[in-house]
């Protein structure tokens, strides 16, 4: 969804978090179903999906994800929770794998103050010092080219 003054709203699938509640709610049924026989691993598999169904309901409901792209950088929004990040923070943008799963990572500028540990981490294990925490219904590859291309325009000088 485009804004005024050159903004966009990304939202997350709707169908990717119905099929992760859908599948916690499966495990969840198989606890119970071994309680009797396995009760240390029923409890380890309900706590465990239970937790993963109700991020999946959470992220179902309105307001509780997205990705806000505009002039002047990018805010996530993830469990209702916001970062904000400037385009002049922010080196480049690329994909990434984390186990079957692809994503956004991005790397911040040299100088850049803030959790230089915690990125650190991060480029160790996956190249990138941060990620988007979702595609939000496009392909990786896309998402990144999308958000290099802001990037760009942002770093292109304008006319006088």
């Amino acid at each position: 969804m485009s804004l005024a003054g050159g903004g966009e709203v990304l939202r997350p699938s709707p169908l990717k978090w119905l099929v992760m509640v859908a599948l916690s709610a499966g495990f969840v049924w198989m606890g119970v179903v071994i309680m009797g026989t396995h009760p240390l691993v029923a409890w380890s598999g309900i706590v465990f999906f239970g937790l993963c169904g109700a991020v999946g309901v959470l992220n179902l409901l309105p307001g509780a994800s997205r990705l806000l792209v505009d002039d002047d950088g990018f805010e996530i929004r993830s469990l209702f929770r916001r970062s904000r990040v400037r385009w002049a923070d922010v080196a480049r943008f690329g994909t990434m794998r984390i186990g079957l799963n692809t994503m956004v990572g991005f790397d911040f500028v040299d100088g850049y103050r803030g959790s230089d540990r915690l990125r650190g981490i991060n480029r160790n294990l996956s190249g990138f010092q941060a990620a988007l925490p979702d595609t939000y219904g496009l392909k990786a590859a896309a998402l990144a080219g999308r958000m290099q291309a802001r990037l760009d325009a942002h770093r292109r000088p304008t006319a006088a």
